[in-house]
């Protein structure tokens, strides 16, 4: 195996390392929204678009309006979105966050950028800035291709 080659491996392996550090500490904090990941895209959609239909979430996530439907139900159960009726045509439906939607992000956001500040706390200022310099140049070339 290449040098290279062992170098993503390790940086790959350093990846889920993290990854599973903070998911592991975000279980005994006790998040207990039980919120999976596909429910959190689409409240990261909602937020970011302001208001989606249930055929927006079905194109973004490559599946069926009836499976985007049974995705957001639990989220609207649960009081994160609201369905509202387009005014200019009732036969479609918007998803807007609600006011407990919007409170779960931002608490969310803030958990999840303490996690990572404990982390990057091995880093001094300059090294990361040159960590998100790396991760903003990686991320140009994925998005070009």
């Amino acid at each position: 195996m290449s040098t290279r080659t062992q170098l993503i491996e390790e940086i790959l392996h350093s990846f889920h390392a993290i990854r599973n550090i903070t998911k592991t500490k975000s279980l005994h904090l006790g998040d207990q929204s039980h919120i999976t990941h596909s429910q959190w895209f689409v409240l990261k959609m909602i937020e970011h678009f302001n208001k989606r239909s249930i055929k927006d979430i079905a194109e973004a996530m490559e599946m069926s309006s009836s499976a985007a439907t049974q995705l957001v139900d639990p989220l609207v159960q649960g009081g994160y979105v609201i369905r509202q009726e387009d005014p200019e045509d009732r036969r479609l439906v918007q998803l807007e966050l609600s006011p407990k939607g919007k409170k779960h992000i931002a608490a969310t956001k803030n958990k999840r950028i303490n996690e990572m500040a404990e982390i990057f706390d091995a880093l001094s200022d300059s090294e990361l800035k040159e960590y998100l310099h790396l991760q903003k140049k990686l991320l140009s070339k994925v998005h070009k291709e």
